[in-house]
């Protein structure tokens, strides 16, 4: 069964069983959306990356306790064009003027949709999710 996982967070878990190390754990999770062509639109919503409080605005659900949802609100706000074809979100370990790593993406349900200019985005509890078992390009 693939997981969420991205490629960053593979190579930490490496570097935790080989070399003892890992990086820091991000105290804030930045939510990113990604087009389908893989393009990241994050930037074409007035809040670019939303954050989000690691260990407190997400929470562990399912029978194998490898899922993860969001329990708050999570805003884009208003879109400053049409943002056509969104098909992925994704966690970031920083802003997007930072660029920082990407920690996890899967594909959100009913994609690909699109979002109009002037148009707000926000995600209630519980629409976004995450699965960490095993995906490791």
């Amino acid at each position: 069964m693939p997981s969420d996982f991205s490629v960053y967070t593979a190579q930490q878990i490496t570097d935790w069983m080989s070399q003892a190390t890992v990086a820091t754990a991000p105290t804030n999770l930045y939510v990113a959306l990604f087009d389908n062509t893989g393009t990241e639109v994050s930037g074409d919503f007035l809040n670019d990356r939303p954050e989000t409080a690691a260990g407190t605005e997400w929470d562990v659900v399912g029978a194998n306790d490898t899922d993860f949802e969001n329990n708050t609100s999570i805003e884009f706000g208003e879109a400053s064009v049409d943002v056509d074809n969104l098909e992925d979100v994704a966690l970031f370990d920083d802003t997007l003027a930072n660029g920082g790593n990407e920690i996890a993406r899967y594909q959100m349900e009913d994609a690909p949709f699109d979002v109009a200019a002037g148009s707000t985005l926000t995600f209630n509890p519980g629409d976004l999710s995450f699965d960490v078992i095993d995906r490791t390009e």
